[in-house]
């Protein structure tokens, strides 16, 4: 048997797929959470004192702290989903995240997390080769420069 294409066993492969799958629910789930964020500060936003730009730079900074939120909040999701490890995958989602929201037209990042996620659990799993983590990297860097050259 060769051991440089067995590295991965069917059984491991099965619960890494399961993992991948975890983690685009992970990056769907999070971006509604920034938007109910974004809800709560809007309804308890104290209209008075908005001026004529006042309540927009409150949603925007509202927004932000909603993405800080998020990537908080992405490492117990995580965890409660099985993805494993949690911690790490939590960690190198925003290095994914970052680029395909700059890259992609969408307001909401649930695009973003659909693919983040998925993409830092396949580049942490465990037991990958090598091989295929730079795969993994390669694909990502091959859809960031399509997304670039296609967005103008």
């Amino acid at each position: 048997m060769d051991t440089c294409n067995a590295s991965v066993s069917p059984a491991a492969e099965g619960r890494l797929a399961e993992r991948v799958v975890a983690a685009g629910l992970a990056g769907i789930i999070l971006p509604f959470v920034q938007f109910g964020w974004l809800l709560l500060v809007a309804a308890l936003s104290d209209d008075s004192r908005c001026g004529h730009f006042g309540c927009v730079s409150q949603l925007a900074d509202a927004w932000t702290v909603g993405n800080w939120a998020a990537v908080v909040l992405a490492w117990p999701l995580l965890h409660l989903l099985r993805v494993r490890p949690a911690w790490f995958v939590a960690v190198l989602a925003p290095f994914f995240l970052v680029p395909i929201r700059e890259l992609t037209d969408f307001p909401v990042s649930v695009v973003a997390g659909l693919f983040a996620y998925p993409l830092a659990t396949l580049v942490s799993a465990p037991r990958l080769s090598w091989r295929r983590r730079s795969l993994v990297l390669a694909l990502f860097l091959l859809l960031c420069t399509f997304l670039a050259l296609s967005s103008g």
